[in-house]
């Protein structure tokens, strides 16, 4: 396939000026983790690899739930290998929770002054609506495993043609006041972001906890979890330092590693 100029010069400061070491573009494709999953039985691939799409298909989000994606939309998925930075797999959750950081501080340089904060375990919100979603997903033909995370922001996919039910829950970046703002900036900016982060959880594990209160969408809100088992309602207390949400109910204390989380008010 051969790639417009455009994309050449992106693919070459994307591998020059990040700890990316391979990435691959499509213009279409149905699932960038799905790609990159299928790619985790090789040998000899280089990580981190970049899977990089203007267009997914069939984009999933958690719990099966679909990802809206339109022409504009930045879309990509990150394959890594987290034994590099020594993660331990009883760690590997807390990926999703910085990617979530990493993100958030990357957007917030592309419209300064505007709130742009993390919703536990993986979405990022910009003036109360959701504007990113994370996806991260272990590889389980390797033994030991690598983890693939999918990323979806909207940056130039105005919601003015989104679905009728999705204009009054999440937005993007060029209805927010960002313009000209072009998918391979914010793409450099958030893999430079995702570096320090990664790196700052493997050297000083425990600092997560602070940092996340301070990006915190739920944080002092009313709140309600729902899992499987329950549904629980009370007042969001942020993340111990296992990742967990915490919720001071009636019943005291609770924490929860799972679920679909609800702002009340």
């Amino acid at each position: 396939m051969s790639l417009p100029p455009d994309i050449i010069d992106a693919i070459l400061r994307l591998e020059s000026q990040t700890l990316v070491r391979q990435v691959e573009w499509f213009p279409e494709i149905g699932s960038t983790n799905d790609y990159a999953l299928s790619l985790a039985d090789q040998s000899d691939i280089e990580l981190p690899r970049l899977i990089w799409a203007d267009r997914q298909t069939a984009g999933r989000g958690r719990s099966g739930h679909a990802w809206w994606s339109a022409a504009g939309a930045l879309t990509f998925s990150l394959l890594v290998d987290p034994q590099r930075w020594g993660l331990r797999p009883e760690q590997w959750p807390k990926v999703s929770l910085i990617t979530g950081i990493a993100i958030a501080e990357a957007l917030s340089r592309h419209v300064p002054g505007q709130s742009v904060r993390v919703k536990w375990p993986n979405d990022v919100y910009l003036n109360d609506r959701k504007v990113c979603g994370i996806l991260t997903e272990p590889t389980p033909q390797r033994n030991p495993a690598w983890l693939v995370i999918g990323v979806g922001i909207n940056v130039n996919n105005s919601f003015t043609t989104a679905p009728p039910e999705l204009r009054q829950t999440a937005t993007a970046l060029c209805d927010e006041g960002a313009r000209d703002c072009q998918g391979v900036d914010v793409l450099l900016s958030v893999l430079s972001q995702w570096e320090q982060q990664i790196q700052q959880l493997a050297a000083t594990p425990d600092s997560l906890q602070t940092t996340w209160q301070n990006w915190c969408w739920l944080r002092e809100h009313r709140v309600r979890i729902t899992t499987a088992a329950d549904v629980t309602e009370g007042h969001c207390q942020g993340i111990d330092d296992a990742g967990a949400l915490l919720i001071e109910t009636a019943r005291g204390l609770t924490r929860h590693y799972a679920g679909t989380v609800r702002r009340l008010d």
